[in-house]
This record gives structure tokens, C-alpha cells and sequence, in this order.
């Protein structure tokens, strides 16, 4: 049944070449840690995964050259990026107690950037997903979808709010205490944890009917 499944639907192709390209990964990250080539082929396989996933989801009904497909996939990419950047800093990186504190000023400012651009991507991507998907300001409110939608993004804003207060705040901090650095440890895994609420609540619209579908 599984593997007719995978062998004759498009569902099934596109959820096996996204499994091939998680699998890929994981490899790439055993078979070789750091070095750019690694890097590379870690986000090209991430990207070939985003698109497949994005299409098996209400973005591919529209065709793999349509906007919606697009945006969804370059969504998920960065949800991905900042999800694993807030999670690896907050439980890996700044869990480590003896670190140069150079090195981890400029680490963490360099994930603040890359946070940011993650961001922005994440805000203009959803903005013109939810505009596609939901129609009118009434289903926001009138529909499971729409209300899902609204928590979706009040998590998000809150976990945008929680990266705000460290970049501007909790990072110049970190680099001048001991203490500084474990209140941003602490934020950024409670930005985690909004993050991941968020994604729950985008798994959950995947199997809602949006409004304009209607």
C-alpha cells in the first residue's frame, strides 16, 4: 500500500524525494561537519525539501511554476533556518562554557543577521500566502482556518518580538557578562518554543480547506 503509494501518485514522488533529501543531509552533516562544500550541499538539499514539501501542501495545487508554490517554499526555508539557529544558539552553543567570548560575540551576531534576513523573508512570504489563502478579513475570524492563522501569527510576532529584544538588548549584553549571556540563552529558547508552536499550528492548516478555496 506505502510504497504504491510513493511509486504512482505525485503525493507519493514528492514525499519521497523529500525524504531522500532530509536523508542526503543527515549524511552530508555526518559524512563532513564544517567546510563550505558541506554547507552547500546542506542547503541545496534543504531547498530541494522545502519545494517538495511546499508542493504536497495547498501551494502545489497551483503547479510548480505558480507564486504560491514560490513563496511557500522559500517560507519554509526560512522557518527552517531560524528555527535551527535559535534552537542550536540557545541549547547548544551558549550552553557551552568555555567559549571565547570574542568568538561568541561574533557568532551571535552573526546569527542575529541571519535572523533577521530569515525574518523578513518569513513575514513577506506569509503575508502574501495568507492574502491568497484566506480572501477577505472576514474568514480571519469566521473560519477554523482563519482563527488558526491568527494564533499562528501572534506566535510568530511574539517570537519576532523575543529576536528584537535580544539583538537590540540581550546580545550587547552577553558580550560584557556571564549573566547577559544566560538571560539570552534564555530568550532565545523561549523564542524556540513560540516558533515551534507556530509550526504546529501551520501543520494543522495543512489539513484545513483555506477560504478561498471555498
Amino acid at each position: 500500500m506505502l510504497w504504491t503509494m510513493l511509486a504512482t501518485t505525485s503525493l507519493g514522488h514528492a514525499g519521497a524525494v523529500g525524504l531522500a533529501a532530509i536523508a542526503l543531509l543527515l549524511l552530508c552533516r555526518l559524512i563532513d561537519r564544517s567546510g563550505r562544500a558541506a554547507d552547500g550541499a546542506v542547503l541545496l538539499l534543504l531547498g530541494v525539501f522545502t519545494v517538495t514539501r511546499a508542493s504536497m501542501g495547498h501551494a502545489g495545487e497551483e503547479g510548480f511554476l505558480s507564486m504560491p508554490l514560490a513563496a511557500e517554499s522559500i517560507h519554509l526555508f526560512a522557518i527552517a533556518l531560524w528555527v535551527g539557529m535559535v534552537m542550536v544558539s540557545g541549547w547548544v552553543v551558549l550552553d557551552r562554557v568555555k567559549v571565547d567570548r570574542a568568538k561568541m560575540s561574533a557568532y551571535l551576531d552573526a546569527m542575529s543577521n541571519a535572523a533577521m534576513v530569515a525574518v523578513t523573508a518569513i513575514v513577506a512570504t506569509g503575508l502574501y500566502s495568507a492574502w491568497h489563502r484566506v480572501g477577505t478579513a472576514e474568514h480571519l475570524v469566521g473560519t477554523d482556518y482563519g482563527i488558526t492563522l491568527l494564533v499562528k501569527v501572534i506566535l510568530v510576532v511574539f517570537a519576532i518580538a523575543l529576536g528584537g529584544y535580544n539583538k537590540f538588548f540581550g546580545l550587547p549584553a552577553a558580550t560584557n557578562s556571564a549573566e547577559g549571556q544566560r538571560t539570552v540563552r534564555f530568550v532565545l529558547r523561549l523564542e524556540a518554543v513560540a516558533v515551534l508552536g507556530a509550526l504546529a499550528a501551520a501543520a494543522y492548516l495543512v489539513s484545513q480547506q483555506p477560504p478561498s478555496a471555498m
